[in-house]
């Protein structure tokens, strides 16, 4: 019989952490492991999709982020009624339900950690305190799971650090990923008459929630100079979020409404990003971006700021181009340089794919999360944890 592992996660805003929970659960060995996944303060996208996918949902409303105690206790029921063998959580919020949780449960539970959390606020204050305390939760887990070497060596370097560490990168599937599948495609046809463009156009694109920490404003102000050269060239930015109208008047502001396409949430990616030539990464902080992931297995080249766990994805000069962060010279100068060398875009692009195949397909992924699942529900039932 399956062993039940339940996913929990805020719902509300759906972007790279949201499409890793349902690709993991797609992919799980359903003999092995049956995914439950609960959705926390509202009933958004993420379970909407679960829903749709044919899994098990559940929803915990939470009135806001201090109203702990009643969302906990609602998570112990549904762990209860379950009969849940494990409890995997992402997120702040999410960890600190199963913290308070476990008081009452002896579950084995385990987090994942994306990125350095603090840099995911706009109040350095409160991406200190919060920093803090999802580190405090870490340690009371059973397991952590991080999704880069660079990642690992950080929490490595804590004075005290978590019970146990587990290095899992992300993972794609380069099969429904294909380039191929899109040549020429209805899909991808409709995308580029909706948006105005032409077949010998260069689109330059992104994908990601509309955020300040993705520092979408940069992209577009070096896109605005990469126009002066290229004047067939498009951004699409596909994604939505908190600063779509901000960066909806940026447009205007520097006359580029016909030339950057900010598309809203999209649910299937792929006809948007089979029209890139280059995919650009321009955020201030990261983990291992899923959508950079799918861009490459696109057989798109990248061009990213040196964050987070990025270097261990992208071999620069190989796959793509790596830039300091908020240098926005280098940043268009490795835009530029891409641009004018067809034949160096191309075959990065095909050295892009390639490094997905062999490195970050979803089934190496998932095989290593069922491994530590094992390994962590082991350990529990036999007291050495």
């Amino acid at each position: 019989m399956p062993r039940v592992v339940v996913l929990c996660r805020v719902d509300g805003n759906f972007g790279g952490v949201e499409r890793y929970i349902l690709s993991l659960a797609q992919n799980l060995n359903r003999q092995c492991y049956h995914p439950v996944i609960v959705g926390i303060g509202r009933q958004g996208e993420l379970l909407r999709q679960a829903g749709n996918e044919g899994f098990e949902t559940e929803f915990l409303p939470m009135n806001s982020r201090f109203h702990v105690a009643g969302a906990a206790h609602n998570l112990l029921t549904v762990v209860k009624e379950k009969k849940a063998d494990l409890l995997h959580t992402f997120g702040l919020r999410s960890n600190c339900l199963a913290w308070r949780m476990r008081k009452r449960s002896n579950i084995p539970w385990i987090v994942r950690l994306p990125n350095i959390n603090s840099t995911d606020y706009a109040d350095p204050m409160r991406g200190a305190a919060s920093h803090w305390f999802n580190n405090y939760l870490i340690r009371k887990a059973d397991a952590l799971q991080v999704i880069s070497p660079q990642l690992e060596n950080y929490v490595r370097s804590w004075r005290r650090m978590p019970k146990a560490i587990y290095t899992i990168h992300n993972g794609v599937d380069a099969g429904r990923y294909d380039p191929r599948i899109f040549d020429r495609s209805p899909e991808v046809n409709e995308v580029r008459r909706r948006f105005n463009i032409e077949e010998d156009a260069i689109v330059i694109g992104s994908v990601g929630r509309l955020d300040a920490i993705k520092r979408f404003d940069r992209l577009m102000a070096v896109f605005a100079e990469i126009s002066k050269e290229w004047s067939h060239a498009h951004l699409m930015l596909a994604g939505g979020g908190p600063q779509r109208e901000e960066l909806i008047s940026l447009s205007k502001r520097l006359h580029m409404e016909s030339k950057i396409h900010i598309t809203g949430y999209v649910e299937d990616v792929r006809p948007y990003a089979a029209l890139f030539d280059l995919f650009v990464c321009s955020s201030k902080s990261e983990g291992v971006p899923m959508a950079m992931l799918e861009a490459m297995a696109m057989e798109t080249p990248v061009v990213s700021t040196r964050v987070g766990g990025i270097e261990s994805v992208v071999q620069h000069g190989q796959s793509g181009l790596l830039v300091r962060p908020d240098d926005d010279g280098d940043l268009l100068q490795a835009v530029r340089q891409l641009l004018q060398n067809r034949d160096m875009l191309n075959t990065m692009g095909r050295n892009a794919r390639e490094r997905v195949v062999n490195h970050f397909s979803i089934a190496h992924a998932v095989e290593k999360v069922q491994r530590m699942y094992d390994q962590v529900i082991e350990r529990n039932t036999s007291g050495k944890i």
